[in-house]
């Protein structure tokens, strides 16, 4: 049984905005007729509740409907009909309450021809009349025009089948030789929740695709915006539609577009393209949240349609990865290629000795990457059990391999929630309790309440929440009544995760100073988005600032990044070209300066490194009156320094050093952003020049700790599971992040 129509039903605005209609750009691989859909039904219920006098009821706002993360985009994709209200709600209350608007609110436009009343007593019954109003509205449409709409599912099932030989692509395939199989299979079982057929194939498979024009980090250049002036250059793009042979392994995966559900998997597996220079200055929600990207995995998308013709058979049950041990010993080797898995398994078998190669090494005719995991002191029935559930594949080796190693231990970690929202944390949640990571949940009133810290806790992980810096360390305004959040009679249902008897108190000085503390005896901080910004400005971190771009240049976009310290154990099995999720462009800057910011790049992009005077920008300045400088008398050539470095400490501020970071305390850069032309990977990218080559992730020293900070939100929505290995890899590595690491020499 498929719903035809899917009602999702909000509260915000007055009196009902019918936003399905809203505004452009509409998600680009929904079927016309269902944007036809909406435009029909939307305007109806317009038209029958202004008949019926009931006031305020539009469909034209600034809503676009392109991400397809609504529950109602369940239909939308699945050849239905999406439908979304937005109504007047009533302030958290049940009561009946005078409710007075603003002008914007009131004003009549061409959309909104009866607008809402400046000033109305309203009641959650009246919030509830409207929507009911709406739904009923909608359903005798609906029914009256039954054979229309029937007819329409009909034909957009029909043309979703016929899609791989209309508009195309034709498939996408998964390669069998990827080396992230966990991730694959998360994905492909992530499309099998949605009712997509996949195929597998049982010979190699041979098809033309799009000729490379650049290398794989910047194989989407051309998906960029505007570039003011780009650092790098880059290959020319080959001729319009030039192709070349690709060969796909037996055993790789294949969406086929010849199916009733290829809409749902077209738009989650292409790439998205927001115009800088599109109508909709303020999109609504994220532009570009290309799944393969998002998990580091290879998908290809094949518009070639010799690959339906490709020997290959229907995937029956959940997909999972290739697990288990190869040969027999008692030492045991993982290739580390940044499978989130790993920590689930370094969490199941807790009494195992996992240690981690520095290096890389070769054993038992195989490399091993670094940050490979070496597992003795657990039986080989217990071991390869948990290693076939988890999709990981361990090799026997003789002996531990002769490079540096340290202990993968699995630390007590805490996630930290403020009381002001726990959404956006809420993900990291679910991404933990999905690898079965053990956690407490404590609140920021419970890090205030905790002197040691600790002696609780090795890892302490604060998620992003939204929050500005003040409101998380005062919390709420603390007049009026106390506001609890706990298990009670009338309210059994609330405060079993976490409870107090008031949401209002925030982190306080006294929590800063534990978390302080808590670095500097040794634990680890990680830290993103808001949150990593209260650990700069109140001390938990030396050198390290944020910065974010002059103007809107990116809206919930996937930027390309590249490694800067492949050695950091942060870095452990992460590729030289993932995607992460960017908010609105954040980057950090770095300084050798207690207090010191990082250099932000000029205007105009290239730096020019003359001062204003005679020449060109090439030449030398002269003074008048006076002969040219002599070799003795000119300064020494400046270093070039790239913007994800600080810039050297020189002699002069060594003779005058209290400022001066000690290099074992520097924050160390772990990933940048890509320059400028490979930057945008999926979404909205106007310019750029702010955030390319800048600092992204970084491991900032204090005292025996350690604060990592992500000035990206790497736990986004389930769809960043590529970038999950980096805090995974900050847990599983928490007392041994300086490993790899190479100090400067003042």
């Amino acid at each position: 049984w498929n719903a035809q129509v899917l009602h999702d039903l909000h509260e915000s605005v007055p009196y009902m905005y019918d936003n399905t209609v809203g505004d452009g750009p509409y998600n680009a691989w929904i079927d016309p007729l269902l944007s036809n859909e909406w435009q029909m039904i939307g305007w109806n219920n317009v038209q029958e509740m202004t008949r019926f006098g009931m006031p305020g009821v539009f469909a034209h706002g600034d809503f676009d409907t392109w991400s397809p993360g609504y529950l109602m985009f369940i239909a939308a994709l699945h050849n239905g009909i999406s439908r979304l209200y937005e109504t007047f709600g009533n302030g958290g209350t049940a009561e009946t309450l005078d409710r007075t608007l603003s002008p914007d609110e009131t004003a009549k436009t061409w959309y909104r021809q009866d607008p809402p009343l400046p000033r109305v007593k309203w009641s959650l019954r009246d919030n509830n009349n409207y929507e009911e109003t709406g739904l009923l509205v909608s359903l005798q449409y609906f029914a009256n025009n039954r054979q229309l709409f029937l007819e329409n599912f009909y034909t957009k099932a029909k043309r979703s089948i016929l899609k791989a030989k209309t508009e195309g692509p034709a498939a996408y395939v998964f390669p069998a030789d990827d080396s992230r199989l966990g991730a694959q299979a998360e994905l492909l079982r992530a499309m099998q929740r949605q009712h997509v057929e996949i195929s597998r194939t049982t010979a190699p498979v041979s098809v033309q695709v799009p000729a490379e024009h650049a290398a794989a980090a910047g194989a989407h250049a051309q998906r960029s915006g505007r570039a003011h002036g780009a650092d790098t250059a880059t290959k020319a793009p080959p001729k319009t539609g030039a192709t070349q042979t690709r060969t796909f392994p037996a055993g790789s995966y294949v969406i086929r577009m010849d199916q009733p559900y290829s809409r749902i998997a077209d738009a989650i597996l292409d790439y998205q393209f927001w115009s800088p220079d599109d109508p909709q200055k303020h999109p609504y929600d994220d532009t570009g949240w290309t799944f393969p990207e998002g998990f580091a995995v290879e998908c290809v998308r094949v518009v070639d349609t010799a690959v339906l013709r490709a020997p290959m058979t229907r995937v029956t049950g959940d997909i999972a990865a290739p697990g288990g041990i190869h040969g027999s010993g008692g030492t045991f080797a993982i290739d580390n290629t940044g499978d989130n898995a790993l920590i689930t398994l370094r969490y199941q078998l807790k009494s195992a000795d996992f240690r981690v190669a520095e290096e890389p090494f070769d054993a038992a005719g195989r490399h091993f990457a670094r940050g490979s995991m070496i597992v003795s002191g657990v039986s080989h029935d217990d071991l390869d059990h948990a290693a076939t559930s988890l999709g990981i594949q361990l090799y026997a080796i003789p002996a531990a391999p002769r490079v540096a190693m340290h202990p993968a231990r699995a630390p007590r970690i805490a996630i930290i929630h403020p009381w002001e929202g726990t959404q956006t944390e809420g993900w990291w949640r679910l991404a933990f309790d999905a690898q079965h990571i053990p956690f407490s949940y404590i609140s920021t009133q419970d890090v205030a309440a905790t002197a040691d810290l600790n002696a609780k806790y090795d890892v302490l992980v604060f998620p992003p929440g939204g929050y500005s810096v003040q409101s998380v360390i005062a919390g709420m305004p603390m007049w009026r009544n106390p506001m609890p959040w706990k298990t009670t009679p009338e309210t059994p249902n609330i405060g079993r995760l976490d409870s107090t008897s008031d949401i209002r108190p925030g982190l306080g000085w006294e929590g800063v100073e534990h978390l302080h503390d808590f670095v500097s005896k040794g634990g680890l901080l990680i830290a993103a988005g808001d949150i990593a910004d209260l650990a700069m400005e109140y001390g938990l971190t030396s050198g390290v600032s944020n910065e974010r771009p002059r103007s809107q240049e990116v809206v919930g976009s996937l930027l390309r990044t590249r490694l800067v310290d492949a050695a950091s154990p942060i870095a452990y099995g992460i590729k030289d070209s993932l995607a992460v999720y960017s908010d609105e462009g954040e980057t950090y800057g770095v300084s050798d300066f207690y207090g010191g910011r990082g250099r932000r790049r000029r205007l105009g992009g290239e730096s020019v490194t003359r001062e204003t005077g005679r020449g060109t920008a090439q030449d030398q300045e002269t003074v008048q009156g006076r002969p040219p400088l002599t070799p003795d008398e000119q300064a020494p050539a400046e270093v070039k320094v790239e913007p994800w470095q600080a810039q050297p400490v020189t002699d002069d501020q060594m003779r005058n050093a209290l400022d001066v970071i000690p290099p074992d305390q520097r924050p160390r850069v772990i990933l940048r952003y890509a320059d400028q032309h490979n930057l945008l990977v999926s979404g909205l990218l106007d310019g750029g020049g702010d955030i390319a080559d800048r600092p992204v992730v970084i491991d900032a020293p204090s005292g025996k700790g350690h604060v990592v900070l992500f000035a990206n939100n790497p736990v986004y929505r389930g769809e960043t599971i590529g970038s999950y290995t980096l805090v995974f890899n900050a847990i599983m590595n928490w007392d041994a992040l300086n490993a790899g690491r190479k100090l400067d020499a003042r």
